[in-house]
């Protein structure tokens, strides 16, 4: 059944209010809506710093559909452009390499790593042309941890005044302890915010997922929620609760925690007692949505501990894949239109569908934005 979404506002009170309804699944004009007015506005992930480790090093990507040419200057300061060439829409970089320049694959001309033009062939005769007017569009990138995040939107925020610092804080995150042993790609058939909704909260946990929930108790479960991100936690189970046999850490200590956290509109972090999984959600289609999966493990844990936790996690994964592709299925019900939220378990998810509708009808959501005070008397020292 087609349905067209339905911009209702979402009743701020959790207790009494209605989810987005389902046309916000459905809806392909909405999916361009929000490509422009979430994605477009809001830092994305392209890349790890690692992709690009030495001087002249670049990796042809895109951000939100956008052909983007990230680079490493001879300054080692890592810049990202357009993948545009200012002459006729060529691209300037393909695949990922090493070059002291960039070149259009199309007529030649040619830029410094800082995005200058330096050589334009067969130009002789022009009139009232400047070189200086046609570098390469530069975009705003930041890094956080070991990922590169562009932003497309000259007005939003910075990214660490957002949430990077105060994400760090309130996580206790330091990638600095891990090392990159895993990665893994899922297509799944589905809108991303059904895949955003599902991971933002853990109230599916013992009808989904058997073996997560012999690690925790529901009851135990909370979700913190702060402007631009929320954070779900609770306590692994102690090893005299349930059938060691099955169980995955049959030896926790008091302060082992299971977290995860949701960072608007689709960067995810795993953290586990022994690893730290990053998920990368990219819409693809408004149906269709591909997740990217990163596994960390500190050097001391052993090769059996690591694919052990893999498989476990990856077990996860397909069990929400299955729950993420019935959902959307199912969204298209003439029988559903929209549903309540658990005021218990799913304020994470009232949060994120507020942001949602919030970035879809504002013309400036980062209006009333305003830097943490200490990032303030930082920047003003």
């Amino acid at each position: 059944m087609y349905k067209v979404w339905r911009n209702e506002p979402l009743n701020p009170d959790l207790a009494r209010a209605y989810t987005l309804d389902a046309g916000w699944y459905l809806d392909p004009a909405l999916f361009e809506i929000e490509r422009e007015r979430i994605f477009a506005r809001t830092w994305q992930v392209v890349a790890r710093a690692d992709q690009i480790p030495k001087p002249g090093d670049y990796l042809a990507t895109d951000a939100v559909g956008e052909p983007i040419v990230l680079v490493r200057d001879t300054q080692d300061q890592v810049r990202a452009y357009y993948n545009v060439c200012p002459h006729r829409a060529g691209a300037v970089a393909r695949g990922q390499g090493s070059r002291k320049t960039l070149q259009c694959l199309y007529h030649g001309w040619t830029f410094g790593l800082d995005g200058k033009l330096l050589r334009v062939p067969g130009f002789e005769g022009n009139e009232d042309f400047d070189p200086g007017c046609f570098g390469l569009k530069p975009v705003r990138v930041e890094q956080w941890g070991p990922y590169l995040f562009v932003n497309l939107d000259d007005r939003a925020p910075a990214l660490r005044d957002i949430w990077g610092e105060a994400f760090l804080r309130t996580s206790g995150i330091r990638f600095s302890d891990w090392r990159l042993v895993e990665r893994s790609d899922y297509l799944i058939d589905c809108n991303w915010k059904v895949y955003m909704d599902n991971y933002a909260e853990g109230y599916h946990v013992p009808m989904a997922h058997p073996g997560l929930n012999r690690e925790m108790n529901l009851d135990d479960y909370q979700v913190d929620t702060y402007p631009y991100y929320s954070t779900q936690w609770v306590n692994v189970k102690p090893g005299t609760q349930g059938n060691l046999a099955k169980r995955r850490y049959t030896t926790p200590q008091p302060d082992d925690k299971i977290c995860y956290h949701v960072v608007f509109p689709n960067f995810m972090i795993d953290t586990y007692p022994d690893n730290i999984s990053v998920n990368l959600l990219k819409p693809v289609a408004v149906d269709k949505t591909l997740l990217t999966f990163e596994w960390y493990f500190r050097d001391d844990v052993p090769d059996e501990a690591r694919e052990s936790m893999v498989k476990f996690a990856d077990e996860i994964q397909y069990e929400d894949i299955e729950i993420c592709e019935y959902v959307q299925t199912n969204l298209k019900s003439r029988s559903y239109h929209t549903g309540r939220f658990s005021a218990r378990h799913e304020n994470g998810v009232h949060h994120f569908q507020g942001l949602v509708a919030r970035f879809v009808n504002s013309d400036d959501p980062w209006a009333d934005f305003s830097v943490e005070p200490d990032r303030l008397a930082e920047a003003r020292s």
